[in-house]
């Protein structure tokens, strides 16, 4: 049997005439579809789903060029879908490993945040009610005057209490938190 007959046996589904035009065609689509993709195996899958292919649809051709034309398309068409399929799964990879970086960097900015304010806010609770009222609204963005605008003190009773605060604050604020701090925001850091 001659590569046309074969060629014209396939749309009735003849086996025999398959395997001719298979060990005929195999490894010029092999090193055709090689010429796009790099990684053998997947040369060989394509190569083989090409020839599934033209198997399942059983088209008529009517000549060899045709045929021929048709074999190398398809193969040509499987290797771009798989090049622009595998450049999708990478730009996926890409992304969450980006997104996985922002999360991090999110989460260790706002642990080391939430951690010092949760901190400062512990020792805050012993100190008196006036320093602690002036420094919680300094740590809210309020400037000096503005503080001492809203309690109806002076500026300098404002400098005042903040002194005092700051002072009970550096004594009181326990060593093992601090270090506690510290050592996560370092672990986190990379």
């Amino acid at each position: 049997m001659d590569q046309f007959e074969a060629i014209l046996r396939l749309e009735k589904g003849d086996r025999d005439a398959f395997k001719i035009v298979f060990d005929t065609y195999y490894k010029s689509i092999c090193l055709f579809i090689g010429k796009y993709i790099t990684d053998p195996d997947q040369v060989e899958d394509l190569a083989q789903d090409v020839f599934v292919s033209i198997w399942e649809k059983k088209l008529p051709f009517e000549n060899l060029s045709a045929f021929k034309s048709y074999l190398y398309q398809t193969a040509k068409n499987k290797s771009l879908n798989l090049l622009e399929h595998e450049a999708v799964k990478k730009g996926y990879r890409e992304k969450a490993i980006r997104d996985q970086k922002t999360t991090d960097n999110f989460y260790n900015l706002n642990f080391i945040e939430n951690e010092t304010q949760r901190l400062i806010y512990k020792t805050l609770k012993d100190l008196p009610p006036r320093a602690r009222e002036i420094l919680i609204m300094q740590l809210e963005g309020f400037k000096n005057d503005e503080i001492a605008e809203k309690l109806q003190i002076s500026v300098y009773t404002v400098k005042n209490h903040k002194a005092s605060a700051y002072k009970y604050l550096k004594q009181n604020l326990k060593l093992t938190d601090v270090l506690i701090l510290v050592s996560a925001l370092l672990c986190h850091i990379r």
